[in-house]
């Protein structure tokens, strides 16, 4: 029998994620987020054995007693979801000290400590699914701290991809668009961000079915929808044409 671990479990992405899972028949699974009302009532819902963390990612302390279970218990890990992370739109410098370390703490340090944690103890043949961004391919203009916290997760991903390669692990990247949740109303009610720049969105359901098959392929990366494929490709190829296109949004 194996498990799952999921991060970013409470909401989003990484909980439209646990419900899938759920119909895998695996022997448990692990949701991890700092809202444990939401786990629990997620949990409730769920019929595969689920184990609930309650903790704070970029809190080292916790992070690293979440590390020592997973040493103590040796999980056979068949999947690993990591789906904790969050940006904020803001120049560079304008964002408080605070929210910067946040941002690096979770999307990055703590994306790779689970992971490290985590490959021990993987099934060969088991499945990393690791969330970035669409952002991971273009530099961003006022969202510049998250988009290269994302473009660190793919570098990540590749690499460890040629790794695990003798185990036959899969590494799956998702780099979804702008997902339909609250940090669009919140980002232009908030942060005066222009409605036109969330114009193309896709659903957490999409990005999710697209990602898991992609996984099972041993795909490298999983990209919903066409024109975020399409904006993927140029961006790659033409790296400031991305930054200016996307800058254009704010003119």
């Amino acid at each position: 029998m194996s498990i799952a671990i999921i991060t970013g479990a409470s909401s989003g992405i990484g909980e439209e994620f646990a419900r899938r899972i759920d119909s895998y028949g695996l022997e448990s699974i692990w949701i991890i987020a700092r809202r444990k009302d939401r786990l629990e009532g997620l949990a409730s819902q769920l019929k595969t054995p689920t184990r609930i963390f309650s903790i704070d990612l970029t809190d080292r302390s916790q992070l690293n007693s979440f590390i020592s279970v997973i040493d103590e218990e040796k999980p056979p890990i068949q999947y690993l979801i990591n789906c904790a992370g969050f940006g904020k739109f803001g120049m560079t410098w304008e964002l408080s000290q605070e929210t910067t370390r946040s941002m690096i703490d979770l999307n990055v340090t703590a994306l790779v400590s689970v992971t490290s944690a985590c490959v021990p103890y993987m099934q060969d043949g088991g499945h990393i699914i690791e969330l970035d961004s669409l952002s991971a391919y273009i530099p961003m203009y006022d969202l510049n701290v998250y988009a290269s916290t994302k473009a660190f997760v793919k570098h990540f991903c590749t690499g460890l991809r040629k790794e695990l390669e003798p185990r036959k692990i899969s590494v799956t990247e998702v780099s979804p668009g702008w997902v339909r949740t609250d940090f669009i109303d919140i980002s232009v009610s908030e942060n005066k961000v222009p409605q036109r720049v969330f114009r193309s969105t896709v659903s957490k359901e999409d990005v999710v079915d697209k990602a898991l098959k992609a996984a099972v392929r041993g795909k490298a990366r999983s990209i919903c929808g066409f024109k975020n494929r399409a904006t993927a490709s140029l961006a790659t190829h033409f790296p400031n044409f991305g930054a200016n296109t996307w800058k254009g949004f704010f003119r």
